[in-house]
């Protein structure tokens, strides 16, 4: 019905309880009520009214006209949905506004924290990471501390999702290879990336398939397990290892790749 789609837009958009919103429709509909009628045309339980008529006027959403008994009028939807958007896009904006401040303080007060990690607790060489969100920050991670070469082996999620943080690698003068298999291409033509590979700012080939996908920053690698049901719900396990022996053999497993595939 009409009605409850009103009263759920409310609630769901407008910061009105369910007793609210069910209010300011019986008062739009029916203009002046005083709370014992809106409790007869309502389904808003009369001890309530008077709580929820004044809730309303405190909102912005309703007026009261005093007397031996208060009545009570809606303010225009039009006006109090639009004032309740513009105070919301204020608000939020102030928020934002607010936790880009609280970032930069802690980033400020975190850095000696961050400085002396290696003396304190040394250094963690293999690290397991869970679900699709934070293999990608642990991706991105890595490619914006990456020194000298990139070498990825994608079959349909890095190259595509992460084409900024691989171009801003090759703005730095990185070194970037990148194989990816038949499947993913037509839609990597569609990058940016593609803009950036037909101007020889890095090489790219392709190939049939993938049995281990790859990427390799310098001297760390970060590999997905094979989990096909994991995969599916975005939570298969990736593998992080920083150890330039485990990385040689990644390497070499790349370099087959990359004579396998041909170019674009």
């Amino acid at each position: 019905m009409a009605k409850d789609r009103m009263v759920e837009l409310l609630q769901e958009h407008f910061e009105l309880n369910l007793y609210e919103a069910r209010a300011y429709v019986a008062l739009v509909a029916f203009g002046v009520l005083t709370p014992a009628e809106l409790a007869s045309v309502s389904e808003v339980p009369a001890p309530r009214t008077y709580d929820v008529l004044r809730s309303l006027e405190k909102k912005g959403f309703a007026i009261s006209q005093p007397g031996k008994v208060n009545k009570y009028r809606p303010v225009h939807p039009k006006n109090i949905l639009e004032k309740f958007i513009e105070e919301w896009q204020e608000r939020v904006k102030e928020e934002l506004e607010a936790k880009k401040k609280a970032k930069e303080e802690l980033l400020e007060l975190m850095t000696p924290l961050i400085e002396t990690e290696i003396p304190k607790y040394g250094v963690e060489r293999v690290w397991v990471v869970r679900g699709i969100r934070n293999s990608t920050l642990k991706t991105k991670e890595m490619l914006e501390g990456v020194q000298k070469e990139i070498l990825l082996a994608d079959d349909g999620y890095v190259a595509i999702n992460l084409e900024d943080d691989i171009i801003k690698a090759i703005e730095r003068g990185i070194t970037v290879k990148i194989v990816v298999t038949k499947q993913i291409l037509p839609r990597l033509q569609a990058s940016k990336l593609m803009d950036y590979y037909k101007n020889g700012k890095f090489e790219l080939k392709v190939i049939d398939n993938l049995e281990l996908p790859m990427l390799i920053c310098d001297e760390e690698v970060f590999f997905a397990l094979e989990d096909m049901a994991a995969r599916y719900f975005n939570y298969e396990t990736q593998v992080w290892i920083k150890d330039f022996r485990v990385v040689s053999l990644f390497r070499g497993k790349f370099n087959e790749y990359w004579e396998k595939a041909t170019k674009v």
